[in-house]
């Protein structure tokens, strides 16, 4: 009986040991594998190949659940997302998802620090699309008015822009060309005057023409409509056109001022020369004061 029971504890003792040997073998495969993935991961993030460094931390946190695992993970795949959003031109999801991997909790710093860059880049987006769309909308509006030189202007701003064709604004770049290919041949908005002189020359009728052009060019604008404090276009250096008026409120956009289009004319006028005393050529939100 001795004998029986002193084999049997001899083979469960044997079993432990194998089973803690099998365990050991085990926790050190997944140590491994975990270091490895992880090591992969953050080569991955270094080359911004973040869909191969997502995969490599899923891989990671399967084979070892970790607070840093889990974390880079999470980040991962929102860079991921975020990518998809920018190219479906859904920027207001791809900056949620850009700031949730800015915010991560224990998270890898390249790609916290490539977030923020893709925030900035994002948000300049969002404001550029924003005011070009008014910029087109207020182009319309000029046309329908039969303010085409200013319409022209505004739009060819547009389609000027660097990077315009580009999957960011390509939407916004077929709006404004479409506008431009579509524009009315006539470039000026003219009031017809009575001449009771039938006989007069061609050179005396353009010259009446191009007067009356300039004297009704301030009322073009609605928002003049009633404007008591009318600003002449005239300055020390010259006349102010439609065209140095259409690029002063560009200038304003560009510079991320509110409610340009909102600026009557004589406001942008007005801007126009204070810039011009300050000896600027280009129009800050301050120069639209009224100088003493």
């Amino acid at each position: 009986m001795k004998k029986i029971l002193t084999l049997m504890m001899a083979t469960i003792a044997a079993f432990l040991v194998v089973g803690c040997s099998n365990s050991s073998s085990s926790s050190s495969n997944n140590n491994n594998d975990y270091k490895t993935e992880m090591s992969k991961g953050n080569k991955a993030v270094d080359n911004k190949e973040y869909s191969k460094a997502l995969t490599h931390y899923k891989s990671a946190n399967e084979a070892k659940s970790t607070t840093k695992s889990s974390a880079y993970k999470k980040q991962a795949q929102n860079l991921v997302n975020a990518k998809k959003e920018m190219n479906k031109r859904e920027f207001s999801d791809a900056k949620t998802s850009l700031n949730k991997v800015k915010n991560q909790d224990n998270g890898n710093a390249k790609m916290t620090k490539r977030a923020k860059t893709l925030l900035k880049q994002v948000k300049k987006i969002i404001r550029n699309r924003s005011n070009f769309k008014i910029n087109i909308k207020t182009a319309k509006d000029l046309i329908k008015q039969g303010s085409t030189d200013q319409a022209t202007t505004l739009l060819k701003q547009i389609t000027s822009f660097k990077g315009i064709k580009g999957k960011y604004y390509s939407d916004i770049y077929k709006q404004a060309k479409k506008l431009l290919d579509n524009m009315p041949k006539s470039t000026s908005k003219s009031t017809p005057t009575e001449n009771t002189n039938n006989s007069s020359n061609s050179s005396e009728t353009t010259a009446t023409n191009n007067d009356s052009a300039k004297d009704t060019s301030d009322s073009d604008n609605p928002a003049d409509n009633g404007d008591f404090d009318r600003e002449s276009r005239k300055y020390d250096g010259g006349t102010i056109t439609d065209a140095d008026i259409a690029k002063a409120r560009q200038q304003l956009t560009d510079a991320g001022v509110k409610d340009v289009p909102a600026w009557s004319d004589s406001e942008i006028i007005r801007a126009i020369k204070n810039a011009h005393k300050d000896g600027r050529t280009t129009v800050q939100e301050s120069d639209g004061k009224i100088s003493n």
